[in-house]
């Protein structure tokens, strides 16, 4: 989609192309997996659009599981490691409010 369709690769995930690849960059190593002799892992590419298409629209992982070939168990699984990453590689550019009611 991100070649044949910029803008519509833009909408499904909120996010320009660069931005993408910018923050693939910086966690792709910490959310890698190795491939095994039972079956192949997961590529980060595929992990990150799956949790920035969850964090946009909200979808449920049945219909993850069905727009991306991915396991619903599977990818309830790496959506909270893969946002961990993201926060922590976005530290400097999330401000938390401690604002206490």
């Amino acid at each position: 989609m991100r070649q044949e369709d910029p803008d519509g690769y833009k909408n499904h995930l909120r996010m320009l192309p660069e931005k993408f690849d910018e923050l693939l960059g910086k966690i792709r190593d910490k959310i890698t997996k190795n491939d095994t002799h039972m079956r192949n892992a997961i590529p980060s590419k595929t992990k990150l659009e799956i949790t920035l298409r969850f964090l946009a629209t909200g979808d449920s992982f049945v219909s993850l599981e069905a727009l991306y070939r991915v396991g619903k168990s599977t990818i309830s699984q790496f959506i909270p490691i893969v946002c961990s990453e993201i926060a922590t590689a976005l530290r400097d550019f999330i401000k938390i409010s401690t604002r206490q009611e």
